[in-house]
Protein backbone atom coordinates (compact mmCIF):
# COMPACT_ATOMS: atom_id res chain seq x y z
CA UNK A 1 0.00 0.00 0.00
CA UNK A 2 2.44 2.29 0.71
CA UNK A 3 4.50 1.91 -2.05
CA UNK A 4 1.75 2.36 -4.50
CA UNK A 5 1.28 5.67 -2.35
CA UNK A 6 4.80 6.52 -3.27
CA UNK A 7 4.30 5.49 -6.62
CA UNK A 8 1.17 7.96 -7.06
CA UNK A 9 2.63 10.50 -5.74
CA UNK A 10 5.74 10.60 -8.17
CA UNK A 11 3.56 9.93 -11.19
CA UNK A 12 1.31 13.16 -10.20
CA UNK A 13 4.69 15.42 -9.73
CA UNK A 14 6.05 13.88 -12.85
CA UNK A 15 2.36 14.44 -14.90
CA UNK A 16 1.85 18.42 -13.00
CA UNK A 17 5.32 19.21 -14.37
CA UNK A 18 4.94 18.99 -17.58
CA UNK A 19 3.04 22.39 -17.29
CA UNK A 20 5.46 24.15 -15.79
CA UNK A 21 8.64 22.76 -16.60
CA UNK A 22 10.01 22.80 -20.37
CA UNK A 23 12.33 19.68 -20.38
CA UNK A 24 9.63 17.56 -19.04
CA UNK A 25 7.13 19.18 -21.89
CA UNK A 26 9.69 18.21 -23.85
CA UNK A 27 10.38 14.77 -23.13
CA UNK A 28 6.66 13.89 -22.71
CA UNK A 29 5.70 15.12 -26.37
CA UNK A 30 7.86 12.74 -27.81
CA UNK A 31 5.58 10.63 -29.42
CA UNK A 32 7.63 7.61 -28.47
CA UNK A 33 7.75 8.53 -24.94
CA UNK A 34 3.91 9.41 -24.98
CA UNK A 35 3.55 5.66 -25.45
CA UNK A 36 6.28 4.34 -23.15
CA UNK A 37 4.69 6.06 -20.37
CA UNK A 38 1.13 5.22 -21.32
CA UNK A 39 1.99 1.29 -21.26
CA UNK A 40 3.89 2.19 -17.95
CA UNK A 41 1.00 4.06 -16.35
CA UNK A 42 -1.66 1.54 -18.17
CA UNK A 43 0.01 -2.30 -17.98
CA UNK A 44 -2.17 -3.07 -14.34
CA UNK A 45 -5.49 -1.92 -16.13
CA UNK A 46 -7.15 -5.19 -17.17
CA UNK A 47 -5.35 -7.67 -14.67
CA UNK A 48 -8.29 -8.55 -12.69
CA UNK A 49 -10.43 -8.57 -15.85
CA UNK A 50 -11.85 -11.66 -17.22
CA UNK A 51 -12.71 -12.73 -21.02
CA UNK A 52 -15.42 -14.96 -21.52
CA UNK A 53 -13.95 -17.22 -24.32
CA UNK A 54 -10.67 -17.57 -22.50
CA UNK A 55 -13.10 -19.19 -19.22
CA UNK A 56 -14.61 -22.48 -20.31
CA UNK A 57 -17.16 -23.93 -18.28
CA UNK A 58 -16.73 -27.00 -16.72
CA UNK A 59 -18.88 -29.87 -17.33
CA UNK A 60 -19.76 -33.44 -16.42
CA UNK A 61 -21.43 -34.11 -20.22
CA UNK A 62 -22.84 -32.37 -23.04
CA UNK A 63 -24.75 -33.78 -25.98
CA UNK A 64 -26.19 -32.09 -28.78
CA UNK A 65 -29.10 -33.01 -31.00
CA UNK A 66 -30.27 -30.99 -33.43
CA UNK A 67 -31.41 -27.70 -32.19
CA UNK A 68 -30.97 -28.77 -28.32
CA UNK A 69 -27.91 -29.23 -26.28
CA UNK A 70 -28.22 -31.51 -22.91
CA UNK A 71 -25.80 -30.30 -20.74
CA UNK A 72 -24.94 -32.26 -17.26
CA UNK A 73 -24.15 -29.65 -14.85
CA UNK A 74 -21.13 -30.70 -12.32
CA UNK A 75 -23.21 -29.53 -9.06
CA UNK A 76 -27.21 -29.20 -10.18
CA UNK A 77 -26.40 -25.60 -11.22
CA UNK A 78 -27.97 -24.10 -14.46
CA UNK A 79 -25.17 -21.81 -15.54
CA UNK A 80 -23.83 -20.54 -19.11
CA UNK A 81 -20.34 -19.70 -20.44
CA UNK A 82 -21.77 -16.07 -21.33
CA UNK A 83 -23.15 -13.19 -20.73
CA UNK A 84 -27.29 -13.27 -20.56
CA UNK A 85 -30.41 -11.22 -19.83
CA UNK A 86 -33.50 -13.31 -18.57
CA UNK A 87 -36.59 -12.23 -20.31
CA UNK A 88 -38.85 -14.73 -20.26
CA UNK A 89 -39.85 -16.88 -17.25
CA UNK A 90 -41.92 -20.06 -17.31
CA UNK A 91 -42.64 -23.37 -14.83
CA UNK A 92 -39.87 -25.33 -15.25
CA UNK A 93 -38.11 -23.42 -18.16
CA UNK A 94 -36.74 -19.46 -19.08
CA UNK A 95 -35.66 -17.35 -21.88
CA UNK A 96 -32.75 -16.26 -22.21
CA UNK A 97 -31.18 -13.16 -24.58
CA UNK A 98 -27.38 -12.92 -25.35
CA UNK A 99 -26.74 -9.92 -27.83
CA UNK A 100 -29.09 -11.10 -30.82
CA UNK A 101 -29.52 -14.62 -29.86
CA UNK A 102 -32.01 -16.24 -27.80
CA UNK A 103 -31.90 -19.04 -25.97
CA UNK A 104 -34.50 -21.29 -24.31
CA UNK A 105 -33.49 -23.02 -20.66
CA UNK A 106 -36.15 -26.00 -19.69
CA UNK A 107 -35.67 -28.58 -16.79
CA UNK A 108 -35.19 -26.11 -14.57
CA UNK A 109 -36.41 -27.33 -10.92
CA UNK A 110 -35.54 -23.81 -8.77
CA UNK A 111 -34.52 -20.64 -10.42
CA UNK A 112 -32.65 -18.36 -8.94
CA UNK A 113 -32.79 -15.13 -11.31
CA UNK A 114 -35.40 -12.80 -11.43
CA UNK A 115 -36.88 -11.64 -14.61
CA UNK A 116 -35.14 -9.05 -16.42
CA UNK A 117 -31.73 -9.41 -14.98
CA UNK A 118 -28.49 -9.27 -16.21
CA UNK A 119 -26.31 -12.45 -15.41
CA UNK A 120 -22.74 -12.21 -16.02
CA UNK A 121 -21.46 -15.65 -17.74
CA UNK A 122 -20.70 -18.43 -14.84
CA UNK A 123 -23.55 -17.14 -12.75
CA UNK A 124 -25.65 -19.53 -11.08
CA UNK A 125 -29.04 -19.04 -12.69
CA UNK A 126 -31.17 -21.59 -11.39
CA UNK A 127 -31.07 -25.46 -9.97
CA UNK A 128 -31.80 -29.30 -11.77
CA UNK A 129 -31.39 -32.34 -10.83
CA UNK A 130 -29.88 -34.18 -13.23
CA UNK A 131 -29.28 -32.27 -16.81
CA UNK A 132 -30.74 -29.21 -18.28
CA UNK A 133 -31.59 -28.18 -21.55
CA UNK A 134 -31.04 -25.66 -24.10
CA UNK A 135 -32.22 -24.69 -27.25
CA UNK A 136 -31.96 -22.39 -29.61
CA UNK A 137 -30.40 -21.29 -33.20
CA UNK A 138 -26.77 -20.87 -32.66
CA UNK A 139 -26.14 -23.60 -29.86
CA UNK A 140 -22.40 -23.96 -31.31
CA UNK A 141 -21.42 -20.74 -29.61
CA UNK A 142 -22.22 -22.09 -26.19
CA UNK A 143 -20.88 -26.00 -27.24
CA UNK A 144 -17.47 -24.50 -28.45
CA UNK A 145 -16.80 -23.37 -24.18
CA UNK A 146 -17.87 -26.43 -22.38
CA UNK A 147 -15.16 -28.74 -21.45
CA UNK A 148 -15.61 -31.77 -19.62
CA UNK A 149 -14.42 -32.00 -16.53
CA UNK A 150 -12.62 -36.11 -16.47
CA UNK A 151 -11.10 -35.73 -12.95
CA UNK A 152 -14.62 -34.94 -11.35
CA UNK A 153 -16.88 -37.78 -12.78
Amino acid sequence: MKKGIIKFVCIAVLLSSYFYLEPVKEILSKEINTIAVTNFLAKNLYRNEESVSSTPLYVKDYLMDGNRLYIFPLKNEITLPMDVMIVSVADGSMEVVNLDERYRISNVDQRKSNLYQYIHSKTVLGYTNDFFIVEGDNLDRIAGRLLIEYEKI
